[in-house]
């Protein structure tokens, strides 16, 4: 048996590989082996702990497998995961299973939600491979104890150690020691009138949100931005190499930036000496350049890349709930998205959340490029104009959100059939991925799709980020997706939203948004839903969302890229350079 190269895995992955090794996990399995010798096994649960479970041992050693199940596979249970046939969830029962082996790193719910579902056949075994003993509570216990003194020692803060000591773990405080000092050499370079280096690491360009606090910093001689840090976007599924089509993203916007992996080695971040790294979004995060190794050197920071409208239980894993726990500070859409960070990424009384706006949002009060105006192909802007957005999630068992396979024939005919209307097909930056994925198109199969909207003469193509001038030159979205929904709909422009039934939910800001959209119950009212909204400008909904958008989003005077800069500036107690 040999332990995978964690080169191409994300932290997640590779702590659950250091875990097995830690706790001895193979007399785990030994141990379930020999209590479960001769029974028929059904592993249940295909996510990253049993991903790296199945590539580090082989478990047909171990037991009699008959299969392999997860709600992911509720409505789709075709082919094999790690050589073991998929099943339904619901086929359980028909199985003739004995023991349902649970390779979560959370099984209670996974139990719940199989007894409430009556999936578990009376007189099936339902058993976890994962346990915690004893000694490793023990041994957190100390390793926490002796950080919180280390804590108290170089701080002096008496109520800060104390609310340490209740709400994080022994990783997190070490992590708190990190910044401390951090932010102790940061002020020493200060006084020496010493620029702050800052880095911005980018996978998607499409995602790219920071631009108001890039140019913030860039006019601020206390900051010295430093090239934008492109990395390749690499899980446990795909390999996808867009350092190139970022950086010319990037030149785009007259912004400097570089390649950070060349012949499969990544750039260290630590070798480009910031003193402040922002992160773009939070998955995909390799061990080098996770929050708790990176605040040995820098401060790090992040903002959602999407306006959060998505439940709790939707949000993130407890990979994402690690890395926020981890981060310096995590800056906020609005007072409610605090509360709702505090509870998804479970980060209440950790002294990471600060509500400073969403940075996109300044994008509304810029003046809109010319060249987004041409993209509509309607000079003097004769024509209604529509966007369909897309999402990626057509695969089942988690976000379910897209209804991209059922819908983009109709879509791609209407706007052919309807030259009274411009469109802008937005495809999540996903979607063309997933449609390979999962068989629906090839890559060619995809672009040729998209070629067919660009020789349109009433239609076009966006899949870049900077896409707000496509927003504010826009008259109607039409869409399945959850991270923009919140970035449109500050334009108070009406919104039709193609919803789902097996959808992941809303949270209390989504629901609030949710009640003044425009929901067709059929392909067929969508047409009867342009017109009305773009034809006849009936749009009875508009004075809600207006209450909405007052009620419920945060936007500071300063605008908020300002707010950040200020905030880090303010919290670095920064001088003015000479």
């Amino acid at each position: 048996m040999g332990y995978q190269s964690c080169e191409f895995k994300d932290k997640e992955y590779c702590e659950y590989i250091q875990l097995f090794k830690k706790i001895h996990f193979e007399n785990r399995l030994k141990a379930l082996s020999r209590k479960y010798k001769g029974k028929r096994v059904l592993i249940y649960g295909n996510g990253i702990f049993c991903d790296a479970i199945a590539d580090t041992y082989n478990l047909s050693d171990y037991f009699n497998i008959i299969g392999t199940s997860d709600i992911r596979y509720l409505k789709n249970s075709q082919g094999y995961y790690k050589g073991f046939k998929i099943y339904s969830p619901y086929d359980i029962k028909n199985l003739n299973v004995q023991v349902v082996l649970c390779m979560t790193v959370n099984p209670a719910p996974i139990l719940f939600k199989i007894k409430s579902n009556n999936i578990l056949p009376k007189g099936v075994k339902f058993d976890t491979v994962l346990r915690v003993c004893a000694s490793e509570n023990f041994l957190e216990f100390v390793s926490k104890f002796k950080n919180i003194c280390r804590y108290f020692l170089l701080t002096h803060n008496f109520f800060k150690t104390v609310k340490y000591l209740l709400f994080l773990n022994s990783c997190e405080i070490n992590t708190k020691i990190n910044y401390h000092n951090v932010i102790e050499n940061i002020k020493k370079r200060n006084l020496k009138s010493e620029p702050i280096r800052i880095l911005f690491v980018v996978e998607e360009n499409s995602k790219w949100g920071y631009q108001s606090v890039y140019d913030t910093l860039m006019k601020d001689g206390r900051f010295k931005v430093l090239p934008v840090l492109c990395y390749p976007m690499i899980t446990k599924v795909r390999e996808s190499y867009t350092q190139k089509d970022n950086i010319e993203f990037f030149k785009s916007l007259n912004i400097d930036a570089i390649d950070g992996c060349k012949d499969g080695k990544y750039i260290s971040v630590e070798s480009l000496k910031p003193d402040i790294v922002f992160y773009q979004q939070p998955w995909y995060i390799r061990d080098q350049w996770h929050p708790e190794n990176v605040s040995k050197y820098a401060l790090t920071c992040i903002v959602s890349y999407g306006y959060s409208s998505i439940d709790v239980k939707s949000w993130g894993s407890v990979g994402v709930q690690k890395l926020s726990a981890n981060l310096w500070k995590m800056f906020c859409e609005s007072p409610y998205h605090k509360k709702f960070y505090e509870k998804a990424a479970k980060i209440k009384h950790k002294d990471i959340l600060r509500v400073s706006g969403y940075p996109k949002m300044d994008y509304y009060y810029t003046d809109v490029n010319p060249e987004f105006e041409k993209l509509w192909k309607d000079e003097g802007k004769r024509r209604p104009r529509i966007i369909w957005a897309p999402h990626h999630s057509i695969d089942l068992g988690w976000l379910e959100m897209s209804n991209f396979a059922e819908h983009y024939k109709f879509f791609l005919n209407f706007a052919k059939d309807n030259q009274n209307y411009s469109f802008i097909f937005k495809p999540h930056p996903s979607l063309e991925y997933k449609c390979v994925l999962e068989g629906l198109m090839s890559n060619d199969e995809f672009r040729e799709y998209m070629d067919e909207w660009r020789s349109l003469d009433n239609a076009n193509v966006w899949d870049k980020g900077n896409y707000f001038d496509i927003f504010k030159t826009s008259d109607v979205l039409m869409t399945d997706c959850s991270s923009f929904l919140g970035e449109y709909y500050y334009s108070s422009k009406p919104i039709i939203f193609l919803d789902k039934s097996s959808r992941c939910g809303f949270n209390k800001f989504g629901l609030k948004m949710k009640e003044t959209f425009y929901i067709p119950k059929s392909l067929s009212e969508i047409p009867i839903l342009l017109k009305q909204l773009l034809i006849d400008k009936n749009d009875p909904t508009k004075k809600k969302r207006l209450k909405v958008i007052r009620k419920e989003y945060f936007y500071p005077k300063e605008g908020v890229g300002c707010n950040i800069v200020n905030h880090i500036r303010d919290s670095l107690g920064l001088k003015e350079m000479k």
